[in-house]
């Protein structure tokens, strides 16, 4: 699946969330091979739309052509990064507004080498979770993205956070 891809175990959980959900929406941040089996799983489990933005426009046309390869669709929009909404540190995703409730919120990018808690900006996206809907963070056991997840708890006393353990093996410093 190419080199910028997700461990075996984050993308297995996705089609397992997928599966169970049955989401009208997904959302993505940072495309790639997580894109991939979004619109698969989508296809096979009775479909659903998959909203995805990455911020290097040569990425979003590599994948947009690599599902039509397959037959796949997505909504894949090339995006510049901007200030962070929330007061996180790095850049975020200038996506603008997003329609409907979100069933399903991945975060598999920026990369993390802009600021360790950089996709912790997300959060600013929690109000349009449906009442059912699922929050994945990739790479969740990064320090980063541990702080992340621990902001998030706080700020969000009334979501439920569960860390899944050997989903992401800890990134060696």
């Amino acid at each position: 699946m190419g080199s910028w891809k997700a461990d075996a175990g984050f993308l297995h959980l996705i089609v397992d969330q997928i599966a169970a959900l049955r989401p009208s929406l997904v959302v993505e941040f940072g495309a790639g091979a997580p894109t991939f089996v979004v619109a698969r799983a989508l296809q096979i489990y009775g479909g659903g739309r998959l909203i995805s933005f990455d911020q290097n426009p040569d990425f979003v046309k590599a994948t947009r052509l690599w599902l039509g390869d397959y037959g796949l669709q997505a909504d894949i929009r090339a995006v510049p990064l901007h200030q962070g909404p929330g007061g996180w540190p790095g850049l975020w995703y200038d996506h603008g507004p997003i329609e409907g409730p979100v069933d399903l919120l991945i975060v598999d990018g920026p990369p993390w080498t802009i600021h360790p808690y950089v996709r912790g900006a997300a959060d600013h996206l929690f109000v349009q979770m449906s009442e059912s809907g699922v929050i994945l963070l990739d790479d969740a056991a990064r320090p980063g993205e541990r702080i992340v997840a621990r902001r998030w708890r706080r700020k969000w006393p009334g979501f439920r956070f569960d860390r899944l353990n050997g989903v992401s093996p800890p990134t060696p410093q």
